[in-house]
């Protein structure tokens, strides 16, 4: 399938959603990386912070948009991320959301990861907590990060929206790990849901029954490079450009034109992010 259309806010032009091109992965060809992307089409990509120094790399690259393409930026503290001080990265962040409106455009990612263990689990949910409720005050989404975490997300997040509707901030779940009856759930608090390059692999099941439920106006699309490269990139490192990938096979899933995967997912990442293109 040919590649999406360069001209910004047609129907083909692309958005990667959460991507850590700030990562030392691309510290040989990160204008390169940009360039490519451009070039494949895509309109703009969101670089995540997962911890200060990530958020302030994030938003220096919004900042310079040193290729031309927008670049927007997510500030966050990672569930996994190891923090010396909490309260004084918890303020720092939120300095970062309310210096640079237009900019910052997210808290994220946050979450919950019972993958790993360098932060232990149950140190995790005040973590996420703090961070919705930063996400209220200053009135920006939330970027979810969950691995091996789903019910216990989904569960707290349930809660919360039963205790005050008002304390559950917009957002997304990131890089979807459930399956339709969790993409349900999230779903019904209000949230959207974005797959990345897993969502191509062959044993993905869970994830290939989930994709359809989303409607297009809930579905955004990503990389998480340079992470999970999507087939028939996958073992390589992954790039913004790559999400075209993984937009088609979205599209051959749902049975529709890959068009209607970009544009779908270009118009909720505008409207969740409220990205200013201009």
């Amino acid at each position: 399938m040919a590649h999406p259309s360069r001209v910004g806010g047609s129907v083909d032009a692309v958005i990667d959603s959460h991507c850590h091109i700030d990562s030392d992965a691309f510290d040989e060809d990160r204008l390169e990386a940009l360039d490519r992307a451009r070039d494949a089409g895509f309109e703009a990509v969101i670089n995540i912070g997962i911890d200060v120094p990530s958020s302030e790399a994030s938003l220096e690259l919004a900042r310079t948009r040193p290729t031309g393409l927008p670049i927007f930026a997510a500030v966050g503290l990672h569930p996994q991320s190891v923090l010396e001080d909490l309260d004084r990265d918890l303020d720092r962040v939120e300095i970062l959301a309310r210096e640079n409106p237009g900019l910052a455009v997210a808290i994220g990612e946050i979450g919950l990861d019972y993958h790993w263990d360098e932060v232990p689990h149950g140190e995790q949910p005040e973590r996420m907590d703090r961070q919705l409720d930063l996400a209220v005050r200053v009135d920006l989404p939330v970027i979810f990060h969950c691995r091996d975490a789903i019910d216990d997300l989904l569960a707290r997040l349930e809660s919360r929206a039963a205790s005050d509707s008002r304390s559950v901030p917009r957002g997304v779940f990131h890089c979807f790990e459930g399956g339709p009856a969790e993409a349900e759930r999230a779903l019904a608090l209000g949230f959207c849901i974005s797959f990345a390059g897993n969502v191509t692999y062959k044993n993905a099941k869970q994830l290939h029954e989930a994709a359809p439920v989303v409607p297009l106006d809930r579905l955004l699309l990503e990389t998480d490079s340079p992470y999970l490269a999507p087939v028939p990139k996958r073992s390589k490192r992954n790039e913004p450009a790559f999400a075209a990938h993984t937009r088609d096979f979205l599209a051959e899933l749902r049975g529709i034109d890959a068009a209607e995967i970009a544009d779908g997912t270009r118009r909720t990442t505008i409207e969740l992010f409220r990205l200013d293109l201009a």
